[in-house]
Parts: structure tokens; C-alpha cells; sequence
């Protein structure tokens, strides 16, 4: 057995947050794209407009965010 000690939590390593983090950046920074998709009635599809948010979290990203949170060196 060997013990392993873990990173200090904080929210700003957490690499869960940071994902959300980019997928809150690219809600804001297309504002007007999500609000016409929140507004329209019969053209509404919030769920594609989530996705698209969600595929701002790419492979290189979720590396990078697992290296700077230290758990992985």
C-alpha cells in the first residue's frame, strides 16, 4: 500500500470547473445567438445550443486543466 496525497482542493485546479468555466465563456460570448434560441417558439432547441457549448471542452483542453491541477505531472 502507499500513500498518495492529493492536490489541496481549490476551484480554480478543479478541472471540472474550468470546463464549466469554457462552456459559461462561449454562453456569454454568443449572447445573442442564445438568447434567439431561448426566445423563438416553434425554431426553439435549447439542447443543440448546449451542445455547442459543450463541445468547447476539447481533448488538449481537458489535458491541459488535469496537468494544471496536478494530477498529472
Amino acid at each position: 500500500m502507499r500513500l498518495l496525497y492529493l492536490p489541496t482542493y481549490s476551484p480554480h485546479l478543479n478541472p471540472c470547473e474550468e470546463a464549466f468555466s469554457s462552456m459559461k465563456a462561449w454562453l456569454s460570448a454568443n449572447r445573442n445567438f442564445v438568447l434567439g434560441e431561448l426566445t423563438g417558439e416553434a425554431t426553439c432547441d435549447p439542447y443543440a445550443m448546449l451542445w455547442d457549448g459543450i463541445f468547447t471542452v476539447t481533448t488538449d483542453k481537458a489535458y491541459g486543466w488535469f496537468r494544471h491541477s496536478g494530477y498529472i505531472h
